[in-house]
């Protein structure tokens, strides 16, 4: 592979620390930046402070920051068209049956509550759902999980919630389009020759990833899967962003400005 130029910046970038972004970071012991590790929410607040100018920020914060972000070119992100096994509701009762329940969410998330919300409070009608931060199990009648987290969950789940809503296969359901979870977006003030640079090392490095997507899949091992599963897992997503995917991102869009759910969080 032809080495990929070092950009002479300060520049300041976030990483997921997710099974199914691993694919993207296959050069970055090499980074030409500095690297943070930041889970999603965390990762939007960091952007919008200032403090990060490249990252795999969740869908909802790009479209909130879209004034000062921009997606890279071509366009790659996390993304998959129907279940992905680590965007999970785990209930005590069906979906359909959540009326006024509480539902304890992952600190974690910054899109799929956004998500959840367009889920059960519109595409269902269900009135009175209430979504607290945090809670322990014992607390709720619903846990929201994501990444590594929900993997582990589905194989030793708390005692009673016998449900799952699989979000992506959801909103295939609903909306017939994939799902797009988070999008490397880069800082508008950056000069656009940073900018190009970072996206072809951005390139390069997914390249590498999924052209060794086992070996990646064997180094994924928080969630307590065999590489069998891993591998079977990060092949579901989509990494470089079809005109489809972005259509489902601006239903999304769409969606989450008609229902107020785009303000910070």
């Amino acid at each position: 592979m032809r080495p990929v130029s070092r950009p002479a910046t300060a520049t300041v970038a976030a990483r997921i620390p997710y099974a199914n972004a691993a694919p993207f970071y296959a050069l970055w012991a090499d980074a030409p930046f500095a690297v943070r590790n930041l889970v999603p929410r965390d990762l939007g607040r960091e952007a919008e402070a200032g403090g990060v100018d490249l990252g795999l920020m969740a869908a909802a914060d790009y479209l909130r920051l879209a004034d000062r972000f921009e997606l890279l070119a071509p366009p790659m992100g996390v993304a998959a068209r129907g279940a992905v096994q680590s965007v999970l509701l785990f209930s005590r009762r069906p979906a359909a049956a959540l009326r006024g329940a509480v539902i304890s969410v992952t600190p974690e998330t910054s899109t799929s509550i956004r998500l959840l919300h367009l889920l059960l409070d519109v595409r269902r009608g269900l009135e009175g759902v209430r979504y607290v931060r945090g809670l322990e199990p014992a607390q709720a009648d619903a846990l929201l999980l994501i990444g590594d987290g929900a993997m582990r969950m589905r194989q030793r789940r708390p005692e009673g919630f016998t449900q799952t809503l699989d979000l992506g296969a959801d909103w295939l359901e609903w909306t017939g389009l994939p799902f797009v979870y988070a999008v490397w977006a880069v800082r508008r003030s950056l000069e656009p020759a940073t900018r190009a640079e970072l996206s072809a090392f951005l390139d390069a490095s997914l390249a590498a990833g999924v052209g060794d997507l086992r070996e990646v899949a064997r180094r994924q091992t928080d969630a307590g899967w065999s590489v069998e599963e891993m591998e079977a897992y990060l092949r579901r997503f989509h990494y470089r962003l079809g005109p489809e995917d972005l259509e489902g991102l601006a239903r999304f869009d769409a969606l989450a400005r008609e229902h107020g759910l785009l303000q910070a969080d």
